[in-house]
């Protein structure tokens, strides 16, 4: 009777099995979820992300060139392209079938030619390979040509994604890391890109001396991935950035945006006005004004310049910079010396003309340390005779947030004050760079209070209903102000525009600063974006193996991770085997408690520290030790019957 017993309930102990298992596949048929055991959440993906992926209605293809046989030594590529290929499974993890990726191998073909053809085409397409050495473990030097780039497509469009982000160093452990904190960011802006179907409108003015469009190309082309870009004249017409003055309450701003890039004359008053109301109408601004005049030409030619101080306006009038003091952003007629800076090319006398290059201090290349999505994880930027700005007090609750600042060996140069280009040649104190940290980019955003509401308007303005004019802002908006115009000017040569950021005189060094990817950042915050730049903020700590106890201690971490978990289980077992024929061995069963129920014990304890692991809380943990020291309780009470 004890067997057919025993047998019973072991056949019912396995029905019940097979049907908790049946019924948990059917309800994870209905019920979806997946749990994040990383501390940071690094494989969670944001709520923007999960509802554009929620919302495909077809296959978004990636393909992903950073796959090969890579040396020993690129284990930090061999890292990224793991990351790489983890992201892309949570993003079909929520997109189903309508997220599908492939690695690629660029140099996979044996034929010599058909590589070189299938590279030369990528790199057509704009991703830039890297050409890394590597060192391997035993000394050897390694060349190979890398592509660290996706391409997504749907529905016929294409675009390119840089796994590296915005880097164009070799990932080391800190580039790395910035890399894959971004890795969610690059390729749910690639899904972005490919999904936008309404663009909204920005206005790049002209009229004051501003840039043409080919020193500017580079922005052009990276804007109108998401932008309908547009230039317009700014001057002394009502509806410049207006689709109507017909009716106040039929006013509404034309364009999403406005971006102002160097202007070098004054403006009127009128001018002003019209740009105080487009924002008070809840239009976006980003500005980038040089406060101190200087001439480049003058510099090239005599090998000096005067930095002199700019006034946006006319004589005894306001000027641009009055309406920015307003709103909260103080621009000041001083330039930034900052030891960490680019080239200069200096002439030297000789029998030929020669360029020698040396550090220029007005060319500060700044590295951002603050967190906002805006500049979280940039490479660094190159400004050009770059000011300073204050944060002013303001009558409007306006947040003002400090984007940009210089280095800790910075100083500041007042005006007016002569710049002279062999100072460059000279070897400068580190002592005298004793102003660190001056803001040169801030964010403004609320509700802005005109420039003009203190000011006494003629009442054919003041009470106009085509005019619409208003003292407080109606909705909020947001300003950017960038004490540098050249941030965003791309070099030209021989007529063609060249990339923005490109540092010509180090390109063979590959110094590619990151002032594109900056201004891009502008504009998606002032428009917006948010779920996209909030993606930015995730922070990711990459638990890397020290290399060199890799190679010293390799055999002995081999066989542990080898022979330690099989000796563990054969010993459980032996153990276990023991323990029962102990308990039951005898033909009596022995009623003291004995090893195994110390193992249960063991057992019961080790489910509820997995639990806490995986869900961080006591409640649960503790409530499944209870559980599971009930079950054994109750088997235990079964046999002693």
């Amino acid at each position: 009777m004890d067997k057919r017993s025993n047998k019973r309930q072991n056949l019912t102990a396995l029905g019940l099995g097979v049907v908790v298992v049946l019924l948990l596949n059917v309800v994870s048929q209905y019920v979806f979820f997946r749990l994040d055991l990383t501390s940071e959440k690094r494989y969670t993906l944001a709520e923007s992300t999960v509802q554009m992926l929620d919302s495909l209605d077809d296959v978004v293809y990636f393909e992903v060139y950073l796959e090969g046989e890579f040396p020993q030594g690129a284990g930090d590529y061999k890292r990224l392209r793991d990351e790489t290929r983890l992201m892309l499974d949570e993003f079909r993890a929520w997109g189903g079938d309508n997220i599908q990726y492939e690695f690629v191998d660029p140099g996979a073909n044996d034929d010599e030619r058909e590589r070189k053809k299938f590279q030369r085409q990528l790199a057509e397409k704009g991703l830039i390979p890297h050409p890394e050495t590597f060192v391997d473990d035993n000394g050897v030097e390694v060349t190979q040509l890398l592509f660290p780039w996706a391409v997504a497509r749907y529905h016929g469009k294409e675009v390119a994604v840089p796994l590296l982000g915005s880097s164009t160093k070799s990932p080391n452990e800190e580039v790395l890391n910035h890399a894959v904190e971004g890795l969610e960011y690059e390729l749910s802006n690639g899904v972005r890109k490919l999904l936008m179907r309404r663009k909204p409108k920005v206005a790049i003015t002209q009229g004051h001396g501003e840039p043409d469009s080919i020193q500017v190309n580079d922005l052009l082309s990276g804007l109108r991935e998401y932008y309908d870009v547009e230039f317009v004249q700014f001057g002394s017409k009502l509806n410049t950035f207006r689709d109507t003055v017909q009716n106040a309450t039929q006013i509404r701003n034309v364009y999403d945006a406005v971006i102002m890039i160097a202007p070098d004359s004054a403006f009127t008053t009128k001018e002003l006005f019209i740009l105080d109301q487009y924002i008070l109408y809840g239009g976006k601004a980003l500005f980038m004004v040089d406060p101190v005049l200087t001439s480049i030409d003058s510099l090239s030619i005599t090998g000096r310049t005067m930095a002199m101080p700019r006034h946006f306006g006319l004589k005894n009038e306001p000027g641009l910079e009055d309406i920015l003091y307003n709103y909260g952003a103080g621009l000041k007629s001083q330039l930034v010396e900052d030891l960490y800076c680019a080239q200069v090319a200096i002439p030297v006398n000789g029998p030929q003309k020669q360029f020698v290059p040396a550090p220029w201090v007005y060319s500060p290349t700044i590295l951002p340390q603050e967190k906002h999505p805006i500049v979280k994880n940039l490479d660094r930027i190159k400004f050009d005779f770059v000011s300073t700005i204050d944060t002013i007090s303001t009558s409007a609750p306006i947040r003002k947030e400090v984007l940009i600042r210089t280095s800790d060996k910075s100083t500041i140069m007042r005006t007016p004050n002569e710049v002279v280009l062999m100072y460059a040649m000279m070897e400068r104190d580190p002592r005298t760079f004793n102003k660190p940290h001056q803001n040169v980019a801030v964010l403004l955003e609320g509700t802005f209070h005109s420039y003009f509401r203190q000011k006494i308007l003629p009442p054919e303005i003041e009470n106009s209903p085509e005019i619409g004019y208003i003292k407080t802002g109606r909705a909020e908006s947001r300003i950017i102000v960038i004490a540098d115009g050249d941030v965003a000017i791309n070099p030209v040569y021989q007529g063609q525009a060249l990339p923005l950021g490109l540092d010509r005189l180090n390109r063979l060094n590959r110094n590619f600063y990151a002032n594109k990817k900056l201004l891009i950042n502008c504009a998606n915050y002032l428009l917006d974006d948010n779920g996209l730049l909030s993606v930015r903020s995730r922070e990711v700590t990459l638990r890397l193996l020290d290399r060199g106890k890799i190679k010293e201690q390799r055999l002995k971490w081999q066989l542990i991770n080898t022979i330690l978990p099989i000796a563990s289980i054969m010993l459980f077992g032996l153990f276990r085997m023991w323990a029962r024929r102990k308990k039951y061995g005898s033909g009596m069963l022995n009623t003291r408690k004995g090893p195994l129920e110390i193992m249960e014990y063991v057992m019961a304890l080790i489910s509820g520290v997995i639990l806490y692991l995986m869900f961080s809380n006591w409640i649960l943990a503790g409530a499944a030790v209870a559980v599971v020291l009930a079950l054994f309780f109750i088997r235990s009470k079964r046999q002693s019957e």
